[in-house]
């Protein structure tokens, strides 16, 4: 049963960080200059995230049910320690949820609260991201402290430092390259594409140099990055392999074609998929590591009669969850065809 809620934790966060991280990706692209397209643009990222861009989250909630039910210490401690970090994610979801319901729905469709929208909903987009890699990178510092004498060590000093920084930078970088990859697809036009191309081109290149600044910032951490994947031969081949993957993407997306744009975007989500399947063998199968020891998801389960009716709540769950998402994308990007 432990097996089960921990793939479903897994399946929960790669389905977020490639629906919803694109998402938040497509906000940050936003913020970015693009002339006499930004009207058109904006059209596009409204058309693609229009569909889908409150049901990602679900499973982001997913997670936090499974945690509370199925892990009630884990949750417990991540909640307390990293209540900062959480509410400043929460605030960025709402502005930026608010402000994309303004925008699309307001009467006025020009002018000056339409600028207002778009740059808030940028913003939030950024500040959203770089506050789930900060959260990320609190987990496994081993400066969470459930017996901290004092509240910077039991609220500041978890998530506080430059490695959950460098961690959010790249968080940011990541989505912002996964929404360029993904809207490349979402037009015909040609300008358009280009610069989505050049969008993820650029986003490419600053996920290689921020992940080279998590690496060097966790240096300074309990224990490096560069350690602990030398001695982790499979996780250190899954990011290998990520890496190859980039030549694979972009002779894809110099095709441009039509067939081509779904094969950047399984290449990309792949390359996505093998990171964060890196980072998890890294650690597997603790949640996180604090002061007094690592949390481990096996040993800090519920009681059998709890799991039991939790994994029977997600199995039945599943059977409505995910040919619903399939119906929703499916008729949304099939109208009008």
């Amino acid at each position: 049963m432990i097996d089960i809620l921990i793939f479903f934790i897994g399946a929960s966060l790669l389905l977020y960080v490639l629906l919803g991280g694109s998402d938040y990706g497509a906000g940050i692209l936003e913020l970015l200059p693009c002339g006499a397209l930004r009207e058109k643009r904006k059209h596009v990222i409204n058309e693609a995230m229009g569909p889908v861009w409150e049901a990602n989250h679900i499973w982001l909630i997913l997670v936090v049910v499974i945690l509370f039910n199925g892990f009630p210490r884990i949750f417990t401690t991540l909640m307390t320690a990293l209540h900062a970090p959480m509410l400043a994610l929460l605030a960025g979801i709402v502005v930026r949820g608010a402000v994309f319901t303004f925008r699309h729905h307001d009467a006025v469709q020009t002018g000056g609260s339409q600028r207002v929208y778009t740059l808030l909903f940028g913003c939030s987009s950024l500040w959203s991201a770089f506050w789930l890699g900060i959260i990320v990178a609190s987990l496994n510092r081993g400066l969470i402290d459930p017996a901290a004498p004092d509240a910077h060590a039991a609220y500041i000093a978890p998530w506080a430092g430059l490695y959950p920084l460098a961690l959010g930078l790249f968080a940011a970088c990541i989505f912002l390259f996964l929404a360029g990859i993904y809207l490349i697809g979402e037009t015909d036009d040609g300008a358009l594409r280009r610069h989505f191309t050049r969008v993820a081109a650029a986003a490419n290149v600053l996920v290689v140099a921020s992940g080279g600044l998590v690496f060097a910032a966790s240096t300074l951490e309990h224990e490096s990055l560069p350690a602990l994947f030398l001695r982790t031969p499979a996780a250190l081949a899954a990011l290998g392999l990520a890496t190859l993957l980039c030549i694979a993407l972009w002779a894809a997306a110099r095709a441009r074609r039509a067939r081509h744009a779904l094969v950047t975007r399984v290449i990309a989500g792949g390359q996505v998929t093998l990171i964060l399947l890196g980072w998890w063998l890294l650690y597997a199968p603790n949640a996180m590591l604090t002061a007094a020891g690592p949390l481990n998801l096996y040993a800090e389960a519920a009681p059998p009669a709890t799991l039991r009716q939790l994994v029977a709540a997600l199995l039945v769950g599943s059977l409505f969850i995910f040919p619903s998402l399939f119906f929703l994308l499916r008729v949304f990007k099939t109208r009008g065809k």
